[in-house]
């Protein structure tokens, strides 16, 4: 079986795997190893390099630079390990419901020597007594697939059957529902069509952290947004879960591109005090960075939304950051209220939404793959921004809970269709109902 590290699939066929970086390492350096003495005599390269990053010139890890073993040595993060010895406190902002101290920002980026193997300098620093973990970063990879064209009616014509299935209708014309125009949701995603009509007067920023063009030529982060989002009322295409704001991060790669974890981390910290919940429909191998900012995230009071993944028949893989604790994991339905059979299964499930057949906005421009402005799709990453923006009209109207109150909610009132057995494996608490979850 190919393993998570280096398979990247989106549709019912195959497509080129993004490129796995063989020349990026990522080490948490340890609080000891952070202060930076000041210098009393000539340094040498590798002292240099250490003490810019706010590392002790006397690090093992400036040896590594002077024998050549390693090229660079950078900062994932602006504040660096030497911010208060990793300890960083959020600034005030949307999110933030209490300092915290943070992990992440004592984590570095090392760029092994012409001719070096970034797995054994992995494994090198990983003994070293300076260094709390170090690995070669897995990719992420986006969990969705684009059916096969059918004849019949147009689809806007028995458009979202997911909404009749999540009892959102119903919710809307609840008295006192707020439409949630007053919270952001970022996605951290392919990026977005921002000139697309159901689209454009959603989005409060968006911010391409990979450089060159701003265009999604996945299309995939598009129909995210559209699911959670998309213009209600607009006399045009369909209407999301939502009428959230939109912070739209581009930071996965086109086909055959490189993931850039380094990108990932500090899109990931970006939403701290810009958003207050955070959709990810993509899931990889266990990554221990991931993890620690993704502590930081929620501990900064951000609901993470994520998906379960597709390989169900291929395996069935645990997939990350779906399994992170405190991350809301999503699995998907179908019509029927049944697990989509490609839909993965584990017990840190939380729930299930509508993931088979779903229609969304699509670029209105030519992309690599699919329609044009409007096309449905499979996959637990459209079952996942049902779940992202239902979250956000919860905080609509309860602003102050917390993001395990926010899961807790979503769970308790989500229907136990047959077969979701609580605690199950494949549905978690039930299939989510927008209606029950308001009310």
């Amino acid at each position: 079986m190919t393993t998570a590290s280096n398979r990247y699939r989106l549709w019912q066929h195959d497509v080129k795997p993004p490129k796995k970086s063989d020349q990026t390492v990522i080490a948490k350096v340890r609080p000891a190893a952070a202060p930076a003495k000041p210098a009393r005599m000539a340094m040498s390269a590798g002292a240099r390099t250490a003490q810019t990053v706010g590392l002790s010139a006397e690090s093992n890890l400036a040896s590594l630079v002077d024998n050549g073993h390693v090229s660079s040595i950078t900062n994932v993060f602006d504040e660096g390990p030497g911010g208060g010895g990793g300890r960083a406190m959020f600034v005030s902002g949307v999110g933030d419901r209490r300092a915290s101290s943070a992990r992440a920002p004592r984590l570095v980026e090392l760029k092994p020597a012409k001719g070096e193997s970034a797995a054994r300098l992995a494994a090198h620093l990983a003994r070293m007594k300076d260094v709390e973990y170090a690995f070669v970063p897995p990719v992420r990879r986006l969990f969705a697939r684009r059916r096969k064209a059918t004849s019949g009616p147009d689809p806007l014509d028995g458009r979202l059957w997911g909404h009749g299935a999540i009892r959102l209708g119903h919710a809307r014309t609840a008295a006192g529902f707020n439409d949630a125009s007053s919270i952001t949701v970022a996605v951290i995603d392919s990026g977005i069509d921002a000139a697309h009509p159901d689209l454009k007067d959603c989005i409060v920023e968006y911010k391409n952290m990979r450089g060159g063009s701003d265009k999604d030529f996945v299309g995939h982060g598009t129909h995210v947004a559209g699911i959670i989002a998309a213009r209600t009322n607009n006399g045009f295409g369909i209407s999301g879960v939502s009428s959230a704001r939109i912070l739209a991060l581009k930071v996965l790669p086109r086909d055959g591109e490189e993931f850039d974890a380094p990108t990932y981390y500090r899109a990931l910290r970006y939403v701290i005090g810009r958003a207050q919940v955070l959709n990810l429909s993509l899931g990889g191998e266990k990554d221990p960075a991931e993890i620690d900012v993704m502590r930081d995230v929620i501990a900064a009071g951000v609901v993470v939304v994520a998906a379960m993944g597709n390989e169900f028949e291929d395996g069935n893989p645990v997939e990350y950051p779906a399994a992170i604790a405190d991350v809301c994991a999503v699995g998907a339905s179908d019509q029927l209220d049944h697990r989509a059979a490609f839909s993965n299964t584990g017990r840190h499930i939380d729930l299930v939404a509508p993931g088979v057949s779903i229609l969304s906005t699509t670029p209105t421009y030519k992309y690599d793959d699919g329609e044009r402005n409007f096309d449905a799709w499979d996959g637990t990453s459209m079952a996942t921004p049902h779940v992202a923006g239902a979250a956000a009209l919860l905080l609509a109207t309860s602003p102050e809970l917390t993001p395990a109150q926010v899961i807790r909610q979503l769970k308790s009132s989500a229907d136990r269709v047959q077969g979701a057995k609580k605690g199950s494996a494949s549905y978690g608490a039930g299939r989510l109902n927008v209606e029950k979850l308001l009310r």
